[in-house]
């Protein structure tokens, strides 16, 4: 048709965007499959919505790059777990139907080598709340395609959330994180007249 115009589509990049509830954190209970024990954690998110984070048992920080996460899943979608005292241990004393409280992160580094973070709110409203800002969150654009800056404090980002009970860095988590070149991170330290040793550790 003459005088017609080419279709235009724009896309407006959001940028992420973090809740408070998920920056203040909410109590959970944590399951695998190949275990009986159900463990209570706090889950939170960083501000910059890199990762979600948890203690565990050891005290150690655990935690969860929200670039893998693939899908976030809640009520009969999420995975239930199929021992019944397991069944039992994660309904006592909650308020609403457990498999609408379930929460289900599926995540890895494609669609093929995936693993699970199951998850049990004490809300139903909870957990949907939960599930909905972990889609947003994994699935921004912006998120996907993040400047070298971006990827500076995120590393930043996660040291400063492993730091020891003292304020300290363990090498080991410098080490892991540029695993590809350990020597590199070796030349790195000692350039900057810090220790090199992964048992060292360095104040924050």
């Amino acid at each position: 048709m003459a005088g017609a115009q080419p279709g235009v589509h724009a896309l407006q990049l959001k940028p992420v965007c973090v809740s408070d509830s998920l920056k203040k954190g909410t109590k959970f209970v944590k399951w695998d499959d190949d275990s009986t024990i159900v463990t209570p954690i706090i889950l939170r998110s960083d501000p910059q919505g890199f990762f979600f984070y948890w203690t565990d048992q050891n005290k150690e920080t655990e935690l969860l790059d929200l670039s893998l996460v693939k899908d976030a899943r809640c009520g009969k979608h999420a995975r239930a777990p199929k021992d019944p005292k397991l069944r039992e241990l994660l309904d006592v004393g909650n308020i609403g139907h457990l498999e609408h409280r379930m929460i289900t992160v599926v995540y890895g580094p494609d669609l093929v080598n995936i693993s699970y973070l199951n998850l049990v709110a004490f809300q139903e409203e909870v957990a949907k709340e939960w599930t909905n800002e972990v889609f947003s969150l994994a699935t921004n654009l912006l998120a996907q395609n993040m400047s070298r800056d971006a990827f500076l404090e995120k590393a930043y980002t996660k040291l400063k959330l492993q730091v020891t009970p003292e304020g300290r860095i363990p090498l080991k988590n410098i080490y892991r994180m540029f695993s590809a070149d350990r020597k590199r991170v070796e030349t790195a330290l000692e350039a900057c007249s810090l220790p090199s040793s992964r048992v060292s550790m360095l104040p924050f």
